[in-house]
């Protein structure tokens, strides 16, 4: 397929781009000293004005490591819990890196001991759901009534 002339492309779009277009946003991430995302668990939205690439978001899945649970009297147990997960970080994704959120307090201080470090980062959260449904409709569950999962709002 032949790409459409420069005055034939809508005056801004906003989609996926593709591994060749994700080649041209590398000059951003180089002049932050930032690695390109991997394109095997991220995606880039580009914002595409007559065709350039003005703009982009990247969705990225990251490893979490939480959350750590141990009962009460099994404090003993964190140390050979923790380097039994890196060993299994190291078995199923290679090297890379791992995030721990964290209240501050005891818990921070117990991932600092294994190597985590604090980043100078606030964690920012929002449930994403769909729009929600006209009110008049009795087959369609309400947004209120719907089971939440994650963060409290």
């Amino acid at each position: 397929m032949l790409p459409l002339p420069v005055d034939a492309l809508p005056e801004l779009e906003i989609r996926e781009l593709t591994l060749e277009e994700r080649d041209l946003i590398k000059p951003v991430f180089q002049s932050q000293n930032a690695e390109m995302p991997d394109p095997r668990y991220s995606t880039i939205l580009g914002v595409i004005r007559k065709g350039k690439i003005v703009g982009f978001g990247v969705l990225q899945l990251k490893l979490h490591a939480e959350p750590v649970y141990l009962e009460d009297g099994e404090s003993a147990q964190f140390v050979r819990l923790v380097n039994a997960m890196e060993k299994t970080v190291l078995q199923k994704c290679g090297v890379t890196w791992i995030y721990l959120f964290a209240p501050a307090g005891r818990v921070t201080k117990l991932a600092q001991t294994m190597g985590l470090q604090l980043e100078p980062w606030c964690v920012l959260s929002k449930l994403v759901t769909p729009e929600a449904p006209p009110r008049s409709d009795p087959f369609v569950e309400k947004l209120e009534d719907m089971p939440v999962e994650g963060a409290p709002m």
